[in-house]
């Protein structure tokens, strides 16, 4: 089990607190709003209200050991800055924080965030990424031009085998793995036959994932 904290309860913040603890980790979740904290009571290992800005409070916490601490100050952009300031101060090793914009991105960075994470702008390029193509489910950026997704098996699929298929050679992407209802099976070999509802999990360049999900509908 790890353990995170999770600074700023509003919609993003209150969201990665749950996701954390769902997944069996202990978290310790903060905001200076009574209100936020108490939606979190129940979702977190801790909900405590302080205010991060003042740094004798922020030291006092105890999260200096922490695994990651998630920094999601809403739009109090200066607050997000310094939090991460005395974050890097206290030696955390890995430091997230919810940027606003570019600029605030390179700030963050040069003030010691390890990752910058831009909420908006992400969503926008997933559902520009998936719009056109609906067998897409879910969708992944791993690094410049490749990305990992998961893909509805097209009927045209259905009750063939990975191998039959060929599709490492006919697209130029990796099949990771195959979903089936709650099960997940990887795709060490290719004598795995599709059904439909199938998912496949893929692995490659953005443009050959996009030829294969424009053939799979």
């Amino acid at each position: 089990m790890r353990r995170y904290a999770v600074v700023g309860l509003g919609k993003f913040g209150s969201t990665v607190v749950r996701s954390l603890y769902e997944r069996g980790h202990e978290v310790i979740a903060i905001d200076r709003d009574p209100a936020r904290v108490q939606d979190v009571r129940d979702t977190s290992t801790q909900a405590i209200e302080a205010d991060c800005t003042d740094e004798p409070t922020l030291r006092g916490l105890g999260i200096a050991d922490a695994d990651a601490v998630v920094v999601s100050l809403g739009e109090r952009m200066d607050a997000s800055i310094l939090v991460t300031l005395y974050l890097k101060q206290l030696e955390v090793r890995e430091i997230v924080v919810k940027a606003l914009s570019e600029d605030h991105a390179k700030v963050l960075k040069l003030v010691g965030a390890t990752d910058v994470v831009h909420p908006e702008r992400d969503t926008a390029r997933r559902v520009a990424r998936t719009i056109g193509v609906r067998s897409i489910v879910e969708y992944l950026p791993l690094a410049a031009g490749t990305s990992l997704v998961e893909l509805r098996v097209p009927a045209a699929f259905a009750g063939r085998t990975l191998a039959e298929l060929d599709v490492r050679r006919r697209f130029q992407v990796l099949v990771v793995a195959v979903k089936r209802d709650e099960s997940l099976t990887m795709a060490t070999g290719g004598d795995e036959r599709l059904a439909e509802g199938d998912i496949l999990v893929l692995v490659g360049r953005d443009a050959d994932l996009d030829r294969l999900g424009r053939e799979a509908g």
